[in-house]
């Protein structure tokens, strides 16, 4: 399922996102059955945007940070897809980040027994240690993820066939 845009567009600071973009937006509000129903019908490239973008676009603050990460590690499961389609594009610098999120998630969230303690952005107002823990995380976060989404647009322009279709105009 490739992305039909036009040849300019492969010069775009947002190429990465206007690839994956129809497809996050096709499943906006759906269930999930219909977004992991979306997701197998991506290549390993596009399912890795796929994850990336569903967790970026909702970590836009510290506290959204922390929460979709606790919902990636907990809840929805899809923690260890997000790392490998990181991975797929050589994100160590991104992936050592998210392990130290990774890391504060397990010490304050994971309860002894092996379930989840709920999770909520206002957490971070109530634990002055998980806010001084988060902090620095999120910066770096943010560093890298600006550098992650540069390297993935440099892989699409050197790979546009596994991403695109360019319009014939």
């Amino acid at each position: 399922m490739l992305t039909r845009m036009k040849q300019e567009l492969l010069q775009s600071e947002n190429l990465s996102w206007l690839c994956i973009e129809p497809m996050l937006l096709a499943v906006r509000g759906k269930s999930p059955g219909a977004k992991v129903e979306m997701f197998n019908q991506l290549n390993e490239g596009q399912q890795a945007l796929y994850l990336f973008y569903a967790f970026h676009n909702h970590a836009n603050t510290m506290a959204e940070f922390y929460w979709f990460t606790t919902y990636f590690i907990g809840d929805l499961k899809a923690w260890t897809g997000l790392k490998t389609g990181i991975l797929f594009f050589r994100g160590n610098e991104l992936i050592k980040v998210l392990e130290q999120m990774e890391s504060v998630i397990h010490l304050k969230n994971k309860l002894a027994d092996g379930s989840w303690k709920e999770a909520s952005p206002a957490d971070l107002e109530r634990d002055t240690e998980l806010n001084e823990l988060i902090s620095p995380i999120f910066k770096e976060y943010q560093i890298n993820a600006r550098k992650f989404i540069e390297s993935t647009n440099t892989y699409i322009q050197d790979n546009p066939q596994e991403f695109i279709e360019i319009e014939i105009i």
